[in-house]
């Protein structure tokens, strides 16, 4: 975007310096605020280069005051949903890449929607830079990028891969690599794909299941062609070539997959691996026929008791439909 613009015009470097600062770091909040460039080149870059690629629409906070989630439009009038989470020692900003989602996950509210467009790369960064100047407002930083929204990261790797350059570049946005997670429901090839960029960002796995049949039942889009064989296969590779541990995800749904034989099934596929288990308590979605799990703590222990490293997410944004699995363009019904 900016760089066509840079070559067109024959901008010297002091100039794309001077635009990213602006842009990136010190979050001018239009064109009319890049002052270091003259008028007659702000007037040419107002008219080529829109200042945002999304629309804001609204805007809804919890009570808390813990998360904000924003409902953007597209230019093909397509809607999305970010989240902000904000805690004590951290604001991490929720990223969505698709605006629904193609992996139909069966207990996802984004997956209900399908696919209805791919974001660009300056569309998922765009939802970083407006939490980043909200959060400038107080003083505060963006500290944490999670791409854990709308979509299915791999199946739009190209936009993906290039915002997170962009958003780690440290001439650019400069957050640090180990501050952005990638969370994928798991495609081989795309993640052998994503695994060669080297990108340098966290890997988190979207498992949900402890074995094949239960998540071709729960996630039959991607398992089915996608085998957990191949799959960890993969992942066994990128740990012994990184040493980096990966982040399993699973959502616990009542009587489904939280019985006592789950996690010990979950705690055999996982032994000697580098893992760490994110378990995450279920949002119920009036939408969706699921239940929050009773068996939280219990499924925790039997892990922990079998050597699985086990974390439970805390919940953040239920209460405005901003927590995990529960993103759909609130301007849509069930």
């Amino acid at each position: 975007m900016f760089e066509q613009f840079i070559k067109k015009y024959n901008l010297p470097k002091y100039r794309r310096v001077q635009l990213y600062t602006q842009y990136y770091k010190n979050l001018i909040s239009s064109w009319d605020n890049l002052s270091t460039w003259p008028l007659q080149l702000r007037e040419a870059l107002k008219k080529e280069i829109p200042f945002s690629n999304l629309t804001f629409v609204s805007s809804t906070q919890t009570k808390e005051k813990d998360s904000i989630k924003v409902l953007f439009k597209t230019p093909k009038n397509n809607y999305i949903e970010s989240v902000l989470i904000r805690e004590r020692d951290r604001n991490t900003v929720c990223v969505s890449c698709m605006s629904g989602c193609p992996v139909r996950c069966i207990f996802c509210a984004s997956g209900q929607m399908g696919l209805q467009e791919s974001l660009t790369s300056y569309q998922i960064v765009d939802q970083v830079l407006y939490f980043a100047r909200y959060l400038k407002e107080s003083n505060e930083r963006v500290s944490n990028i999670v791409y854990m929204g709308m979509g299915e990261p791999l199946l739009n790797l190209e936009s993906v891969s290039r915002s997170i350059i962009d958003i780690t570049d440290i001439d650019k946005f400069g957050i640090s690599k180990r501050r952005v997670t990638l969370s994928t429901s798991g495609y081989v090839q795309q993640l052998r794909s994503f695994m060669d960029m080297r990108l340098g960002v966290k890997l988190a796995i979207s498992l949900h299941s402890p074995n094949q049949k239960l998540r071709d039942f729960l996630m039959p889009t991607v398992s089915k062609e996608n085998s957990l064989i191949d799959l960890f296969e993969v992942l066994d590779q990128y740990t012994k070539e990184k040493n980096k541990r990966v982040t399993y995800e699973y959502v616990l749904l009542r009587g489904i997959n939280d019985s006592i034989e789950h996690a010990k099934e979950l705690a055999t596929l996982l032994k000697n691996r580098l893992a760490l288990v994110n378990l995450i308590n279920y949002n119920e979605n009036e939408c969706l026929p699921f239940k929050k799990s009773k068996n939280t703590p219990l499924f925790k222990r039997i892990l922990e008791e079998r050597g699985i490293t086990c974390t439970i997410r805390k919940s953040l944004g239920e209460d405005i439909k901003g927590a995990c699995g529960q993103l759909s363009g609130t301007h849509q019904d069930c």
